[in-house]
């Protein structure tokens, strides 16, 4: 399958390009592939995307469900987009739940949980939990830690350190200091933030096994699907791939649909 391609040249800022990537994504692959496992986005759908950012991913859902809510731990100013609710707070707080839908059949963590911290991880996901029931799903996309791209360095950093492969692996005083030399410090708590999480693909299993969910679906990429989009270069699957050191290394993103266990 070839995916559609999108160039920063034909948007006039960097809001417009990310928005209508991630709407794009959603709409080229992610939709059709939870379509493929039989989880079909209708009208009375009741999508929640946490961590939703400015919400271009969940825009692409929002044109087929009129019941999406859109969820930031912060102000994202966002534009009005179709029936989108967009509700700020922490997931895991008690207020929140008097502006959410008790549950809901698709909950979204695309590219947040690398974000959450190690001591935080098991309470965000079964506050999660608490808005699913039995024939809820959640979809969970990540860059495992130790990829090549794992510290986000592609969407944090400017050139050249954003094409640096496996600038995570360097210690934190190292990162800093680049930082620094470079006139980027304000991103560190951002980079900071991924490196405390370590979000590897075994420790997402070990995860999600504690917090009772279980795996309907599962696929990898050497080549995310993000990076065809983006990048123009060809995503390429590797659930062949079984090695626990190499797939840590060479996966560069993951693709989970989860069920709460019988």
């Amino acid at each position: 399958m070839d995916l559609p391609k999108i160039k920063k040249s034909d948007f006039p800022n960097w809001k417009s390009y990310y928005l209508n990537y991630q709407k794009l994504l959603a709409q080229s692959f992610y939709i059709p592939l939870l379509a493929s496992k039989e989880i079909n986005i209708k009208a009375e759908s009741k999508i929640l995307d946490v961590g939703c950012g400015d919400g271009g991913f969940l825009s692409a859902f929002s044109e087929l469900s009129k019941k999406c809510h859109g969820n930031e731990i912060r102000d994202f100013s966002w534009e009005k987009i179709n029936d989108v609710k967009f509700v700020i707070g922490d997931i895991c707080s008690e207020e929140i739940k008097e502006r959410l839908m008790p549950k809901y059949d698709l909950v979204i963590l695309r590219d947040v949980i690398e974000h959450i911290l190690k001591d935080k991880k098991i309470n965000f996901l079964s506050s999660v939990k608490n808005y699913m029931d039995d024939n809820s799903r959640l979809l969970v996309t990540f860059p495992p830690y130790f990829s090549a791209f794992g510290l986000h360095q592609q969407a944090f950093l400017k050139m050249p350190f954003k094409v640096f492969p496996f600038l995570g692996w360097l210690p934190k005083i190292v990162i800093y200091f680049i930082l620094k030399i470079t006139n980027q410090s304000t991103v560190w708590e951002d980079l900071e933030e991924i490196k405390n999480s370590k979000m590897t693909i075994r420790n997402f299993r070990r995860l999600i096994d504690k917090c009772g969910f279980e795996i309907c679906f599962e696929e990898r990429y050497i080549i995310r699907p993000s990076h065809e989009i983006r990048y123009g270069i060809k995503m390429k699957k590797a659930n062949w791939l079984k090695v626990p050191l190499l797939e840590e290394i060479l996966i560069s993103g993951c693709t989970f649909i989860l069920k709460i266990k019988s």
